[in-house]
């Protein structure tokens, strides 16, 4: 009988093919083992043999950043040619009759405010910033913390609390003529706290307040205050009256300044009471329209100079400041029926122009400049389909 071709009776070849398999999972287990090892040990790779060449930069000395602070100041006055320096401090000036003063409110919420005080610090003379608030009937100065967004008392004692300590270390390395007046205001975060009445009718909540102001204003390089009281009841009337003339009385013995903010063409404001007491009158030549109400110009060009006509027959002109409003409201579409109600985050809220640019570019929706009004303004519609007017 012929023997098969892959006949073997030993199992020679068997045990060959054997160890070749025994071989080749040796290796592929010593193989996932230095992989596991290597993943474990995470040993970087080597560097490419390039050359990381380090630029040899350096902080600027101290007479390098004079020069470049004096290049901003001529930079500015290049920027501002039509305006001669004066020798008399701005607050000191006539207004509306000698040099022309600027005046600009600055706020701590918003960054963009802080970099164009840096941009224009040369060309403002007066900055109030809004650092202050009176909201309790025991009249404590009060001010945000912008880590916590909760109040605190600025005077305890002798001891004042910082309150956004950028702003003065920037003037004073700026070595502008800026002067500061601070402004105190009745306002929560949210709303103008009507129940200031109460302080401002009791000589004893007045008197705490004057003091703590006058502490707060001794702290730094303070010109004097700003008083910023809004929506108040007309009751609290003659302690407001009563208490800038005891602020003008305080402020004037220092050799310090008094300004007021009112709102233009307010039946309960003595314009003329007013006037007599403090060194110049803010009007707020703005909020002809606002949120809440029916969407149009924040200060059309008919209204804005009837005020002023108004402003001028009550307020000495050289008394007389104006402000003009830098930002706009936007109006959501109300629904028809009184039934229906707007959903949760659909609201009129108010932007900041640059706020109102960007929404015009990504509604695709160009600006319109209303030539009555004079006023900008665009409409778009939002993601649930509701129309908004800007």
């Amino acid at each position: 009988m012929a023997k098969q071709v892959f006949y073997d009776p030993l199992q020679a070849r068997w045990r060959r093919i054997r160890r070749v398999f025994d071989a080749a999972a040796l290796a592929f287990s010593l193989l996932v083992i230095f992989f596991i090892y290597s993943a474990l040990r995470s040993e970087p790779l080597p560097d490419l043999s390039w050359l990381s060449e380090k630029k040899p930069y350096h902080a600027l000395k101290e007479n390098e950043k004079a020069k470049a602070r004096e290049k901003r100041r001529l930079a500015t006055l290049a920027r501002a040619g039509h305006r001669h320096p004066s020798r008399k401090a701005p607050s000191q000036l006539t207004l509306n009759s000698e040099q022309g003063v600027r005046a600009a409110f600055y706020v701590s919420w918003d960054a963009a405010s802080f970099s164009s005080l840096r941009e224009y610090a040369r060309q403002i003379d007066l900055l109030f910033p809004t650092w202050l608030q009176v909201l309790s009937p025991d009249g404590r100065l009060q001010a945000v913390d912008p880590e916590t967004n909760a109040m605190f008392d600025v005077v305890q004692w002798q001891t004042v609390h910082t309150i956004d300590a950028k702003v003065m270390q920037f003037l004073k390395a700026e070595n502008t003529d800026m002067e500061v007046f601070p402004v105190v205001q009745n306002f929560d975060g949210t709303d103008f706290v009507p129940g200031i009445s109460n302080f401002l009718n009791n000589p004893e909540a007045r008197a705490r307040f004057r003091r703590e102001i006058g502490i707060y204003l001794a702290s730094d390089r303070y010109r004097g205050l700003m008083v910023d009281f809004e929506s108040f009841p007309k009751k609290g009337q003659p302690g407001y009256v009563a208490l800038l003339n005891e602020l003008s009385s305080d402020l004037h013995a220092k050799g310090m300044k008094l300004y007021v903010s009112v709102q233009v063409r307010n039946e309960d404001f003595d314009y003329k009471a007013i006037s007599s007491a403090v060194d110049g009158v803010v009007i707020m030549n703005y909020d002809e329209h606002f949120p809440g109400g029916t969407p149009g110009p924040v200060a059309s060009q008919e209204w804005f100079l009837a005020n002023l006509e108004s402003a001028v027959k009550e307020i000495p002109k050289e008394k007389l400041i104006c402000a003009i409003g830098n930002y706009g409201y936007d109006w959501v579409e109300k629904p028809k029926s009184k039934k229906d109600k707007l959903p949760p985050g659909e609201a009129d809220k108010s932007v900041s122009v640059q706020e109102a640019w960007i929404g015009s570019r990504d509604s695709e929706e160009d600006v319109d400049f209303d030539g009555d009004a004079l006023n900008p303004h665009f409409s778009y519609r939002d993601d649930d389909n509701f129309r908004h007017d800007v």
